[in-house]
C-alpha cells in the first residue's frame, strides 16, 4: 500500500494495546499522524517511547474515557488543535463485562455513536471538512451469537447495524465519509486472555478458549490497511486465524 503523500490524521480510541496498538502502528507506518485516545496512559506512553525515532513526532496521546462525552470532545479538540485536521476515526475501545453491562454498553456502543457524530461534523465535506474514513471494531460476535456474552454480542451487533446504515451512498454523498467495520474472531489480547475469569461461567469459557486459535493483533492491523486500500463503504471485513 502506498504511503500517504498528504499528512493525514487519525484518532484511534483504545489505541495503546492489543488491536488498537496494531492499528496505531499500521497507520504510522503508512505515513499518517495518529492520536491515541485511551484511558491507559502508561501503555500509551510505553508504545510511544518504543517507536522508531522518525515516527515519534507523528503520534500524540490524549487520556480519554470514551464513555465520557466531555473526554471524547476534548480528544477531538486536541487532535484539531495539534494537527489542524482529522481524516480518520477508528472506534476501537471496548470491554467485556456481562456483570457491568451498562458500562459495557456505554463503552462498546454509545461511545461509538458519540465519537462518530463528532467525526462526521469535523470531516463532512459540506461542513468545511475533507471527507474521511470511520472504521469500527466490531467482532464475529457482531455476526454470530456468543453464548457467554449476550450483552457483549448485542453491542457488537449494534455496531454492525450502525456501520451498515451509515456506510451507504446516501450518507457518503452528503458527507464524503466512508464507514466500515472489522469483525475479528478471537484475538490474542487482554480481553481474550481474561475472558474466562470475567465470564459468568468460567468452566464453559475455558472450554471455549481452548477450542479456538486466536488471531494475532498484527493480522487485524493488516486487515485495516486492506480495508483502506480497497476503498469500500459499508463493508464488514472478517478476520479469522485461518485468513
Amino acid at each position: 500500500m502506498k504511503q500517504y503523500k498528504i499528512e493525514k490524521v487519525a484518532l484511534v480510541t483504545g489505541g495503546s494495546q492489543g488491536i488498537g496498538r496494531a492499528y496505531t502502528e499500521a497507520l504510522l507506518n503508512l505515513g499518517m499522524k495518529v492520536c491515541i485516545c485511551d484511558i491507559k496512559e502508561d501503555a500509551a506512553l510505553e508504545l510511544m517511547q518504543n517507536l522508531p525515532a522518525d515516527l515519534k513526532t507523528n503520534i500524540v496521546f490524549q487520556k480519554c474515557d470514551v464513555s465520557s462525552s466531555t473526554d471524547l470532545k476534548n480528544a477531538f479538540d486536541y487532535v484539531i488543535s495539534t494537527f489542524g485536521r482529522l481524516d480518520m476515526l477508528i472506534n476501537n475501545a471496548g470491554i467485556y463485562s456481562e456483570q457491568n453491562y451498562q458500562k459495557m454498553i456505554e463503552i462498546n456502543f454509545i461511545a461509538v455513536v458519540n465519537a462518530t457524530k463528532i467525526a462526521f461534523e469535523l470531516m463532512n465535506v459540506n461542513n468545511g471538512g475533507s471527507g474521511g474514513h470511520i472504521i469500527n471494531t466490531a467482532s464475529e460476535a457482531g455476526l454470530l451469537p456468543l453464548i457467554l456474552g449476550p450483552v457483549y454480542t448485542g453491542t457488537k451487533h449494534a455496531i454492525v447495524g450502525f456501520t451498515k446504515s451509515l456506510g451507504t451512498d446516501y450518507h457518503f454523498k452528503k458527507t464524503g465519509i466512508t464507514v466500515n467495520a472489522i469483525c475479528p474472531g478471537p484475538v490474542d489480547t487482554y480481553l481474550f486472555q481474561t475472558f474466562a475469569v470475567k465470564s459468568p461461567d468460567q468452566i464453559e469459557a475455558e472450554k471455549l478458549i481452548s477450542s479456538v486459535t486466536p488471531v494475532k493483533p498484527e493480522e487485524v492491523g493488516k486487515a485495516l490497511l486492506k480495508l483502506l486500500e480497497d476503498n469500500k463503504n459499508g463493508a464488514l471485513l472478517r478476520v479469522d486465524a485461518e485468513d
